[in-house]
């Protein structure tokens, strides 16, 4: 009898153990969540945008603190049109409209001031 009641209780144990050793699922988190923080992971993030320069030589902007021109790219996205408050880029024949925030545009002319 002793025999029969160790190996319930031994087997009781092993399958109380291969439970408890499945990851819980969080009944608070958003559906398909797994999902997407793996493509939040793969997706590039958009850089951003300090400063527009219009006119001149070579029209650009200064994106992730450094200059691209016009065709140029950066982080995968190339610059093709550059406004007067925004820029364009484009990437995997998708367009991006950044836009400079209102209060970091300034007017400069080229007579000092």
């Amino acid at each position: 009898m002793a025999k029969y009641f160790l190996a319930l209780m031994l087997s009781c144990g092993v399958l109380t153990s291969s439970v408890l050793a499945t990851p819980l699922s969080d009944p608070t988190a958003p559906p398909n969540s797994r999902s997407s923080t793996s493509s939040a992971a793969k997706q590039v993030s958009l850089p951003s945008i300090q400063a527009i320069i219009v006119g001149g030589k070579e029209p650009g902007a200064i994106l992730n603190q450094r200059f691209v021109g016009v065709k140029q790219s950066i982080s995968g996205y190339t610059l093709s049109r550059v406004h007067q408050d925004y820029v364009v880029l484009t990437r995997a024949n998708k367009q991006y409209r950044i836009q400079l925030d209102k209060v970091s545009v300034k007017r400069v002319t080229g007579q000092g001031q």
